[in-house]
């Protein structure tokens, strides 16, 4: 599973990106002005000791406070990981520096910034410096978004979730709740159930795009690779030709039809294995993160660009290319432009 492209790619929409914010600090959430909430850059470059460049985490949003006149910005900076990293505190206290240092120039006003660290893996997270809430802002606090200093970042940890029990409190109407309730499902009967009923909660193209990206993607986990939920294109085609009322019901009875057939292969083949199947799984994780960011039309461009050229032993490091130029461009021409460039090249020009 692509954990970063996934998140990087589901968290720039400001909908889920205010979602995960009301998980972690409902109280704060409640005052802040989501509908003028700015995505910001992360990449820097600054002389380092290493000598490389330096980045304000995967992920950067400003948010300002509710109020006529309000000038004070919160900086949220979110941090992706699928695995515990024992130096967390320190990197997160370099990037709230960064942040502070970067970004005051940009925003042009007083900011706090709020480090969140935002934990799928199955280990405990066992790092130093984690806060998993944040302390109870007084109104005053509030009022100036004061940042507090008693803890180096926010963690959202799913194995604590799920071991102690934190998943049944989810709120049902929050969509980073949705995708982390898809990601704890243990088998694949009980994913594809989940992602029906997640669906049918969710009616918004850009949160399905997501949710369908996950639950692909985690049926691959599954051992259903060669099962394929219904395409984005298959389900907007859908959704146009039906009126609202009867969409519920075509949608279970469509979910439903191709739940029977996942599991059937899932029963009759189990998990595919070798080099083709790293190939094909490479090209549907291109293929659902360009979904995402451009739409099916885009995704469906692309993968034509791809499929027919790439060996398997070039795609691991062409597939890295066009994933970061997803996350990195801002409209899908610019994306086929630079991956025709690329397989044009044989996978070794920019």
């Amino acid at each position: 599973m692509d954990n970063d492209g996934i998140h990087k790619l589901a968290y720039q929409l400001r909908e889920l990106f205010a979602d995960l914010l009301r998980l972690v600090a409902p109280e704060l959430a409640a005052d802040l002005d989501f509908e003028r909430a700015k995505e910001l850059a992360t990449n820097y470059v600054e002389p380092g000791r290493d000598g490389l460049a330096q980045r304000v985490g995967d992920m950067a949003w400003s948010v300002p406070r509710l109020g006529v006149g309000a000038t004070a910005q919160l900086v949220v900076v979110i941090e992706f990981q699928s695995t515990v990293n024992q130096r967390m505190a320190t990197r997160m206290r370099e990037y709230r520096r960064l942040a502070r240092e970067r970004l005051a120039t940009s925003i042009g006003g007083p900011l706090a910034v709020l480090p969140i660290v935002l934990y799928n893996g199955s280990d405990r997270w066992t790092a130093s410096g984690a806060a998993t809430g944040l302390p109870e802002w007084s109104a005053a606090a509030r009022l100036t978004l004061a940042p507090f200093q008693e803890w180096d970042y926010v963690l959202l940890s799913l194995e604590r979730l799920r071991t102690e029990g934190g998943l049944v409190r989810l709120p049902l109407a929050n969509r980073a709740a949705a995708t982390l309730r898809l990601q704890v499902e243990p088998t694949l009967s009980g994913l594809l159930a989940r992602f029906r009923e997640e669906w049918q909660r969710f009616p918004d193209a850009a949160t399905r795009r997501v949710l369908h990206a996950w639950t692909e993607a985690l049926l691959e986990n599954l051992g259903g690779a060669r099962s394929t939920l219904p395409t984005l294109q298959t389900l907007s085609e859908l959704e146009g030709a039906r009126g609202e009322s009867e969409m519920a019901t075509v949608s279970e009875a469509l979910l439903g039809k191709w739940f029977e057939e996942v599991r059937a292969e899932y029963v009759a083949e189990g998990m595919e294995r070798g080099v083709a199947q790293e190939r094909s799984r490479s090209l549907a994780r291109l293929r659902r993160q360009a979904t995402i960011k451009f739409g099916a039309q885009t995704a469906g461009r692309l993968s034509a660009l791809l499929e027919p050229t790439l060996s398997a032993e070039r795609m691991e490091h062409i597939g890295d290319r066009v994933s970061e130029w997803i996350v990195e461009c801002q409209q899908g021409e610019e994306l086929l432009a630079r991956a025709s460039a690329l397989v044009g090249n044989g996978g070794t020009g920019r």
